[in-house]
């Protein structure tokens, strides 16, 4: 008996050390990154404190469980966990683009979309050259894809803008001149064209338009703006202009999105996938837009599904052409309710409003200048209702395009009235968080208060020092205009959030990356050295935080990223340099050799995957981008 009572406790005892084993392998981490500067940013106060400094991190599951003393997180390591030496190097939260357009910016990337598309689907050429052999290559590339399309194929091809965009403003300068609608008619008969910039900005022939009116059909009678229209108000959006024309700005997102690629769904889908591997390179793990076209949405829903998000991306609703649909109860609770729905990689957080102009309350240089600003978008009754009636149904405004700050007069003034209408507390008002984007030229000091009261947020794009827009603003509107070119270091010391913005395609064919846009907010300087608006800089630390925390907080996950803190996802990057202490005109220099998403690494360069015993990851890596070098 007590034999038997004996062997049934070892058998117990064996089967529970066996549990217990399988429990501690499983509680091991499976990543151990250790030796290095890891910069935590947890401090959350609006000020240049980073927070706490440690030497290594544990990862488990993708999320962080530790993080501290090299001896103290080494001795967490199991059987399973792989360990890594930085040798030192700096580690960072992954940083943010609060205000991006990564569906439209893939589609000038030719080395992914030459990777996807093929001539038996349609015809992609680009030209990336100065302005002067641009007029004589156009014809030469126009003529060779005419040959190769078959009847009725689109052909679209791309003008990029060179390194640094040098070379955009004479380039945008040809189209509608020296190539222009008749040209694309009487060279391609047969074939819908559209000229795409490289940024914005499009030219479309005869052929293309007819496409486009048919593939949208009778719908296209509804809409206030036609898909084929200007958003920004000039004199394109007049009917029938862009119909003689061929030109307009931002209407390309629906000829490419839904029109070319509606047909190749399965191709725009792969293109983002690279396209978001070969911006993880740039270090952002994090991105916001707007997904203006039912083409993107159904792409980045593809690749959700499929787990094949490389980065997280959180989008707001934007549907201009039909503000009345706001006046919809039903339409109005649906979009409202969607706000956080979605997956860990891609979510709804908010309504993105219609563009909004570059009206300001400041007086300009000549009288030409305010003859020529853009009447104030939200002036129209019903783009201004579309907000109010979103904004008092409990929806959350998730920024888009406020530029002037006589545009923000008016938003601001909707907020407080719609939020009033719903009875709402200034509790409540505040949770919402509600953010405007780009601060082209807002907020002005005595907005700053309003900010500050109702919680809000801003965003914006620093990298318009670096190409000359601030210049413009100093010409048009002297000092004063300059000084309100994303103001940070006035809403830093007012404890107002902000956060970075890209804006651009940096990494899709420019020699330009996401530490320029660092740069640019702590030196505010523009391309050739000059320093504008000093006053207005960000200390490095100031520029870190609003690159990875505020922008967290900008797409309300404030909880699970933008800080490196056990529970929150290991999205982070390890960079070649020390940010902190290299010279400050080295930054834009700097690269970044891992970027990890959910403790996956998404890009990793070949040097440290040699050190590391690891395979190379990331687009940029595997079609020979520039970090294929590295």
């Amino acid at each position: 008996m007590k034999n038997r009572r004996r062997l049934v406790l070892l058998c117990l005892a064996w089967v529970v050390g066996i549990l217990v084993g399988r429990c501690s392998a499983q509680q091991s981490p499976d990543m151990i990154l250790y030796n290095g500067k890891i910069i935590t940013v947890d401090n959350h106060e609006v000020t240049a404190n980073l927070g706490t400094s440690a030497q290594a991190i544990a990862i488990l599951n993708g999320k962080i469980v530790a993080v501290g003393g090299n001896a103290d997180i080494r001795r967490l390591a199991g059987s399973g966990t792989k360990s890594l030496d930085l040798k030192g190097r700096m580690v960072t939260p992954g940083f943010g683009a609060t205000h991006d357009h990564p569906q439209d910016w893939n589609l000038l990337n030719p080395v992914v979309v030459k990777k996807v598309v093929t001539d038996d689907m349609h015809i992609e050429r680009f030209i990336n050259a100065p302005a002067s052999e641009v007029i004589t290559q156009f014809p030469k590339v126009l003529d060779e894809a005419v040959q190769k399309a078959k009847p009725g194929q689109w052909i679209r091809i791309s003008l990029l803008f060179g390194p640094e965009y040098k070379w955009g403003n004479e380039i945008m300068a040809l189209l509608g001149k020296q190539i222009n609608k008749e040209m694309l008619d009487l060279l391609a008969p047969n074939n819908p064209v559209e000229v795409k910039g490289g940024f914005t900005g499009m030219l479309i022939n005869q052929k293309g338009i007819e496409a486009v009116n048919g593939f949208y059909g009778d719908e296209r009678n509804q809409f206030p703006y036609q898909p084929l229209g200007d958003l920004y108000g000039m004199e394109a959006a007049q009917p029938g202009v862009i119909e003689k024309t061929g030109i307009c700005s931002v209407c390309y997102r629906y000829v490419e999105q839904d029109v070319i690629y509606g047909h190749e769904p399965e191709a725009l889908a792969e293109i983002y996938r690279l396209g978001m591997s070969w911006t993880a390179a740039l270090g952002v793990t994090l991105n916001a837009t707007s997904l203006y076209t039912g083409g993107a949405i159904r792409a980045y829903n593809r690749l959700d599904r499929e787990g094949k998000m490389t980065m997280r991306l959180a989008w707001g609703w934007f549907w201009p052409f039909r503000n009345d649909f706001f006046f919809d109860p039903y339409f109005l609770q649906a979009q409202v309710s969607r706000e956080g729905t979605g997956s860990d990689y891609f979510w709804v957080h908010g309504m993105t409003s219609h563009m909004g102009m570059d009206c300001s309350k400041l007086p300009g240089t000549t009288p030409e200048v305010k003859q020529r600003e853009r009447p104030c978008g939200f002036a129209d009754p019903t783009i201004a209702r579309a907000l109010y009636e979103y904004i008092k149904a409990g929806g959350r405004l998730a920024g888009d395009h406020q530029v002037g700050d006589g545009e923000i007069d008016l938003v601001l003034d909707i907020i407080e009235k719609a939020s009033k209408d719903a009875g709402m507390t200034l509790d409540q008002i505040r949770a919402k968080r509600h953010v405007t984007e780009h601060m082209s030229m807002y907020p002005r000091p005595d907005q700053i208060p309003r900010f500050k009261n109702l919680g809000m947020m801003t965003s914006g794009f620093d990298i318009n020092f670096f190409e000359g827009a601030a210049d413009n603003i100093l010409k048009k509107y002297g000092e004063r205009g300059v000084l309100l070119v994303q103001p940070r270091r006035s809403l830093y010391d007012a404890g107002i959030m902000n956060s970075m913005e890209i804006d651009r395609p940096l990494s899709e064919y420019t020699n330009v990356g996401y530490f320029q846009v660092l740069h640019s907010a702590i030196t505010k300087k523009n391309r050739e050295g000059k320093v504008l608006a000093p006053q207005e800089a960000i200390s490095r630390q100031e520029a870190l935080k609003s690159a990875t925390l505020w922008a967290a907080y900008g797409v309300m996950k404030e909880k699970v990223l933008g800080s490196l803190e056990p529970g929150k996802w290991a999205d982070l990057i390890v960079m070649d340099k020390d940010y902190m202490t290299v010279p400050v005109d080295d930054i834009p220099k700097m690269h970044v050799l891992m970027t990890m998403v959910g403790g996956k690494p998404v890009h990793l360069v070949p040097s440290l995957a040699r050190e590391w015993g690891m395979q190379p990851a990331g687009a940029q890596v595997e079609l020979g981008g520039p970090a294929a070098q590295w």
